[in-house]
């Protein structure tokens, strides 16, 4: 059942790894650098976004069910974390050979990427033995439940229903805020619609621009938003931003903004803002610029705009995932990227279409070389 897997804030305190004795902060910057180092050999591998957020909602729920303290036969964190970024690659079937995963945990292990790891060393071997051994382990944990929602899909959707799916400041911090979002408990605490929606509240209030009425309607309630999530969310991740576990140098959350939901709403009688990102009547302050993992977004526009216009048009229900995908996998983005340099379904149509032509008129050339040369 799915909500087995949604807790109250006491249910995360007691988890576990804190009833034998590890401290609330404690267990949080375990936690935050568990999906970290799924992240990171994420990268390394070039998933996409959404696989490593499945992999992390593995990790915390693991944790929800067994503890992390060693001392107390418990498992460590980044042995989970392998495990749990192993299951996602097969349940969201993005087909990552087994020794490629083993090499780049190994790697995000040993802090160096560049690092040479042989199939034949103790360290590919152990990596190895703890990510099968620890598989069936998490698959028992988790029951078997293995299909998760995911908040990216959802954010799309709410963006294009708002109007908001072209401004790009605006999306670009609620897509960090779904990113960060695994990096805390908040996937054990909401269902990934709320924290879709709370994103959109983030990013709103992050950018100071405002989102605009549905029918008459706070934008919110449109979308049929828990007003309570939206604080929570806010508060948890809030939280994570001033603790700063991973000691980030870049943080998003900088001073003390204003969060509250009347501050993101532009009523129908209210003048509009370009949807750009440029500055408009209903902006406050210019925006910063919103950052995923401390990279800078600007560099990645371009490479957004298309994939947002092709979510936001018509297309067919299976091209969507594709689109979807193709967003996640832009590295000064999301901080992953496909590498293989494909392009979208649509463009690829468009490219066959081009070589077609030119292959035929190249044979017509041909062609008319030869008669020519037999005539005389």
């Amino acid at each position: 059942m799915a909500h087995q897997w949604f807790f109250t804030h006491d249910e995360v305190l007691s988890s576990p790894s804190i009833l034998d004795g590890l401290q609330p902060a404690d267990e949080r910057l375990r936690r935050a650098k568990g999906v970290n180092f799924i992240y990171q050999a994420g990268i390394l591998l070039e998933l996409p976004q959404i696989t490593l957020y499945v992999a992390g909602v593995f990790f915390h729920r693991f944790y929800m069910r067994r503890s992390m303290v060693e001392e107390k036969q418990g498992i460590h964190h980044y042995n989970i974390a392998a495990t749990a970024l192993f299951l996602a690659n097969k349940t969201e079937e993005n087909c990552r050979k087994t020794k490629d995963i083993i090499i780049a945990v190994a790697k995000v292990a040993q802090k160096n990427p560049k690092l040479i790891v042989d199939e034949q060393s103790k360290e590919y071997w152990r990596w190895r033995d703890s990510i099968l051994m620890y598989e069936e382990v998490m698959l028992e944990c988790l029951t078997f439940d293995v299909m998760i929602d995911n908040p990216h899909f959802k954010l799309y959707e709410f963006l294009g229903q708002v109007g908001l799916i072209h401004n790009k400041n605006l999306r670009h911090a609620a897509w960090a805020f779904c990113n960060d979002s695994c990096l805390t408990v908040l996937p054990l605490l909401m269902e990934a619609r709320d924290i879709a929606i709370a994103s959109i509240f983030f990013a709103s209030t992050f950018t100071a621009e405002r989102v605009e009425d549905q029918n008459g309607e706070p934008w919110w309630r449109a979308l049929g938003a828990n007003e309570d999530h939206c604080i929570k969310a806010i508060a948890v991740l809030k939280e994570f931003y001033i603790e700063n576990p991973l000691r980030k140098s870049e943080n998003p959350y900088s001073g003390s903004p204003n969060f509250n939901l009347e501050n993101t709403r532009r009523r129908g009688d209210e003048p509009t803002s370009s949807n750009n990102g440029s500055p408009g009547t209903d902006r406050a302050t210019p925006s910063p610029t919103a950052r995923v993992n401390g990279v800078d977004e600007d560099a990645a526009q371009r490479e957004i705009d298309t994939a947002a216009a092709e979510s936001a048009s018509q297309v067919a229900p299976g091209d969507s995932d594709t689109v979807l995908k193709e967003a996640a996998n832009t590295l000064t983005v999301h901080a992953i990227t496909n590498g293989d340099g494909l392009s979208s379904p649509s463009k690829r149509k468009v490219i066959d279409s081009i070589t077609f032509e030119a292959r035929d008129e190249k044979r017509q050339r041909l062609s008319s070389d030869d008669e020519g040369e037999v005539h005389e």
